[in-house]
């Protein structure tokens, strides 16, 4: 879904050291403008709010009002924030210029706003077939002697 940041290598790492911050702080803000554009907050909150929904289908009897306040103080900034370090991980600053100048084409803006329905669509797909792998499973355990 979020494009992620980059390692430190040997050299990136002696030329952190002469401007740490500097580079850290421009690469930093370049990684929440990629995060902006993308899109990420609100897509984090749909799957927040898509979370609680499927909770309340399993638990019926909690009252609306837990529900509403559990989704008040539920964060999307939070799960954003602890984002950017897994960026910073594994793209360089050049990566995530590069990834912001795609974002902007029309084909970049066109992926993220598809991307909630395919991500959608791949979950339900992706659960359809973990089911028919585990139905398989079971029945050669069965025919196994390994379960009755």
């Amino acid at each position: 879904m979020l494009v992620v940041v980059t390692t430190v290598s040997s050299p990136a790492f002696a030329q952190s050291q002469t401007q740490p911050q500097t580079q850290n702080s421009e690469k930093i803000n370049s990684i929440k403008e990629l995060i902006s554009i993308t899109d990420a907050k609100n897509v984090t909150q749909q799957i927040l709010n898509q979370s609680v929904d499927a909770m309340k289908s399993q638990f019926p009897q909690v009252p609306q009002k837990f529900w509403n306040e559990f989704k008040a103080g539920a964060n999307a900034d939070e799960l954003i924030n602890r984002l950017i370090p897994i960026y910073n991980k594994y793209f360089t600053e050049e990566d995530i210029k590069q990834l912001i100048t795609f974002y902007q084409t029309p084909l970049g803006k066109k992926l993220i706003s598809v991307n909630p329905q395919v991500a959608r669509d791949s979950l339900i797909v992706g659960q359809q077939y973990g089911k028919e792998v585990a139905q398989t499973v079971i029945e050669k355990l069965k025919e196994q002697g390994y379960l009755r």
